[in-house]
């Protein structure tokens, strides 16, 4: 994921004369350029005429490009193209600032996606590119029209919570280093209470959404079921050298316990959401071994209660089944927030809040506001899901 944080204050006459003469030169390969020209700061939302709708491919100009205003019930088709675009958003006007849009939906880059408008309003589409290309060597192209009136998005979706044998004892929270016999035992001991709690919180997190939470054992519906499995592993990040801007700072005096670890991922590792929530079937694991440190010097409060415990746990779950609908990273502290798993000595739900864009930078990881996009889960949900009688 990336960010472009000024992506709508516009190039100088200069810079844009700069651009001009690098586009001369590489007049074969075409020159599309995501910031246009102008004398003003240039608000997509508002001064851009909608494109029309007519299955013709076209220049991306912009990131953000106007759909036009439709009906509830309408359908569009669209694709947007190009080898450094990653996924496609889609977007409302906000209530609250002209400068902002609501993320209400998205899908693939690189394929046709259809989307049914959820209700009245005007809508965009907004294309993320990788980060690591620069905005100068960003091409892309749109296609869009009317789409098959007969397609539905779900009505609700189903998730498992799966919690593998030992999953808080096999190591899970049990230390390897220093643990003891008697904290292992306890540890067996009270796994069925956490298991049941953490499926209650997670139910309630979710409650009076379409997201319906299950657990092995009962009467599992017909149909496609995402999966949230908890298990002891511990799973250390790939790269150590990289610190994590959104989470507490490394502490110096203990430099033994500066392991970096993985909490929770979308499957297959590497995926990030299910942008738009299209696929109904996807699954996440929830890594119970990376909730705790290892050696006396290295263990964290997770461990201090069972409430601890379960919040730690709960909210991970939770924060991931996010991810699996299309939810993205806030700043605001709530469940989708990066830190959202150190956040367990307090229950945390899903809030309106300005969605954060991750960049690489200084051989770290950098998460940047995107003032442009708000992410009010409520009705990002009542998009994705169609819930009319």
């Amino acid at each position: 994921m990336g960010t472009q944080s000024k992506q709508f204050k516009l190039r100088t006459h200069r810079q844009w004369l700069m651009c001009a003469m690098a586009c001369v030169a590489t007049t074969m390969l075409g020159c599309t350029s995501v910031f246009p020209p102008a004398d003003e700061p240039l608000n997509p939302f508002v001064d851009l005429e909608p494109i029309e709708l007519d299955g013709v491919e076209r220049d991306l100009e912009t990131e953000i490009v106007p759909l036009g205003d439709f009906g509830a019930g309408d359908v569009l088709r669209i694709s947007i193209d190009g080898d450094s675009v990653t996924e496609v958003l889609i977007l409302t006007t906000d209530d609250l600032f002209e400068e902002a849009g609501v993320l209400v939906g998205g899908g693939p880059a690189n394929e046709p996606f259809q989307y049914r408008i959820p209700e009245d309003g005007r809508y965009f589409a907004f294309a993320q590119f990788d980060p690591l290309v620069s905005a100068s060597a960003r091409r892309a192209t749109i296609t869009a029209e009317f789409g098959d009136e007969a397609f539905r998005p779900p009505s609700e979706q189903n998730v498992l919570l799966v919690f593998e044998d030992g999953f808080l004892s096999d190591p899970g929270l049990f230390d390897t280093e220093d643990g003891t016999p008697d904290q292992l035992e306890f540890l067996e001991s009270i796994g069925e209470i956490v298991r049941g709690q953490i499926v209650d919180r997670v139910r309630a997190i979710y409650a009076d959404t379409p997201v319906m939470i299950f657990e092995e054992g009962e009467a599992l519906p017909e149909g496609p079921m995402s999966t949230v499995t908890f298990n002891g592993e511990r799973v250390l990040a790939e790269n150590q050298d990289v610190i994590d801007a959104a989470l507490p700072a490394p502490d110096p005096t203990r430099p033994q316990c500066q392991v970096r670890v993985i909490f929770g991922e979308v499957l297959p590792r590497g995926a990030s959401q299910d942008t738009g929530n299209q696929v109904a079937e996807d699954d996440a694991s929830v890594y119970v071994g990376s909730l705790t440190g290892r050696g006396e010097e290295c263990q964290t409060s997770v461990i201090n209660s069972l409430n601890n415990v379960v919040l730690t746990l709960s909210q991970t779950a939770a924060h991931e089944i996010g991810h699996l609908l299309g939810l993205r990273h806030v700043e605001q502290i709530d469940i989708m927030n990066r830190s959202a798993t150190l956040a367990f000595q307090r229950e945390l739900d899903l809030v309106r809040g300005q969605v954060q864009f991750d960049r690489p930078a200084n051989g770290g990881i950098v998460s940047e506001v995107l003032t442009t996009i708000i992410q009010d889960p409520d009705r990002y949900l009542n998009a994705v899901f169609d819930t009319t009688p």
